[in-house]
């Protein structure tokens, strides 16, 4: 049985006053389609590795216990500094802050507190996957003084819906659209039509991305730096939390333990977890039958490494205007502010 978060019946829901709107991508209905979708296509999709709450503690060990954010403070103090470089041109009264894939809003809290020392009065509204992180967010934005507007619980690859419904939140104020975390787990070409479709000329998109720590970027030294970040992934932990979704979808017996390794996706390294089938035969989930092949390893998971000059590339091809504000001393992390020129 596929699990999924229960949602309300209905469009939105009043959270102590604060409105969230639930796209049909979050359904329990949409849900069961792209899982099925998934195994016909031999791939997991990443909202399915954090849905079951055993998975969701699974990733939380293996951020305590692998990501540099726990232990460099230099992945805090690039916030700052790229939140300073951001704020420096930007003489608004009025922001509408967007946590696009929101997560517990404590970036974003940080960032409103900022606007607020402006004498900047902020607008919010939080995006997220996750009916959980959405309502964790809102909330504490609307503690801390922000006016919230409407939240939304999507999922983000239904791109031009969510430029619309942003239109139809605000129209008329210059967005600050904050998206920290997500670029690893998103396709090039999904990043750049995402931001295609929300961004208007005014509006600054605040984007962060995981580097592979390169100095200049020769194919030698880029897979020198790969290794040297691979044990971040290709750890007992991560394959753990990694296994946690083929449980979820009862296939443990039908495939063999995930593995990580050093790949690409459209032309950007990556580390990629991939799964090898045991058998050719068919089996049946869902009410669907489906034939796997014992050549083809399901694809698990995958997390982009791009280097500064490829995020920024990736982005001048596709016409925004892109700036480095800030990178951590050792290059694993940078933020850059995007824009339509």
């Amino acid at each position: 049985m596929l699990f999924v978060p229960p949602i309300p019946p209905l469009k939105f829901v009043a959270l102590q006053s604060l409105t969230i709107d639930f796209h049909r991508s979050v359904s329990e209905e949409a849900l069961l389609e792209e899982a099925i979708e998934c195994l016909n296509s031999n791939r997991v999709d990443p909202k399915f590795l954090y849905i079951t709450p055993r998975q969701a503690e699974l990733w939380r060990q293996v951020f305590l216990q692998h990501s540099p954010f726990q232990a460099n403070t230099e992945f805090t103090r690039i916030y700052r500094e790229a939140f300073g470089r951001a704020l420096s041109g930007f003489f608004l009264e009025k922001v509408f802050l967007v946590g696009l894939g929101c997560g517990t809003g404590v970036k974003e809290l940080e960032l409103a507190a900022s606007l607020k020392n402006r004498d900047q009065d902020v607008l919010f509204s939080a995006i997220d996957v996750s009916r959980d992180l959405v309502e964790e967010s809102a909330q504490k934005l609307a503690d801390a003084g922000a006016t919230h507007r409407r939240s939304l619980v999507c999922d983000l690859g239904q791109t031009a819906f969510l430029g619309e419904w942003l239109d139809h939140v605000e129209s008329e104020i210059p967005r600050l659209i904050t998206f920290f975390g997500l670029a690893p787990n998103l396709a090039p070409s999904l990043l750049a039509r995402l931001f295609r479709a929300i961004l208007r000329p005014g509006d600054i998109l605040l984007a962060s991305a995981h580097l592979a720590p390169v100095n200049n970027e020769s194919p030698d030294e880029l897979r020198s730096a790969m290794e040297t970040v691979l044990p971040q992934y290709d750890n007992p932990a991560t394959l753990a939390w990694l296994a946690s979704a083929l449980e979820s979808w009862e296939l443990e017996n039908l495939l063999h333990p995930p593995a990580m390794h050093i790949g690409q996706v459209e032309g950007i390294p990556a580390f990629v977890a991939s799964a090898k089938w045991k058998t050719n035969a068919p089996f049946e989930r869902w009410d669907h039958r489906f034939t796997p092949s014992e050549e083809e390893p399901l694809l698990v998971f995958y997390s982009l490494r791009y280097t500064p000059r490829r995020f920024a590339d990736v982005l001048l091809k596709e016409g925004f205007s892109v700036e480095l504000l800030s990178i951590t001393s050792c290059r694993q992390e940078a933020i850059w502010s995007v824009r339509i020129p």
